[in-house]
């Protein structure tokens, strides 16, 4: 009985080390460009991103906004929120 319980525990031990690596080779390397330019009370915030497979996707938001700080300042939540959904 004792010799059983080895066995299981050796295979969840594998099991578990397996889906760890796989995590890890799934993970993608993603850097981000972010320009947040403030015109006219109109915000515009553009974030680039340059995968690890050598794609580039680019995603543009514009608003209003009061001021040139405000502008900034939302355009660093909105890159925060962008990496998060990913």
């Amino acid at each position: 009985m004792e010799q059983l319980n080895y066995f299981k525990m050796k295979n969840l031990f594998f099991a578990l080390a397996f889906m760890l690596m796989g995590t890890f080779a799934f993970a993608e390397n993603t850097n981000y460009d972010v320009d947040v330019l403030e015109s006219m009370g109109i915000c515009t915030v553009t974030i680039t991103e340059q995968n690890s497979d050598g794609t580039t996707n680019t995603y543009t938001y514009q608003f209003e906004t009061s001021t040139a700080q405000d502008c900034q300042n939302a355009g660093q939540a909105i890159l925060q929120a962008h990496i998060n959904k990913r």
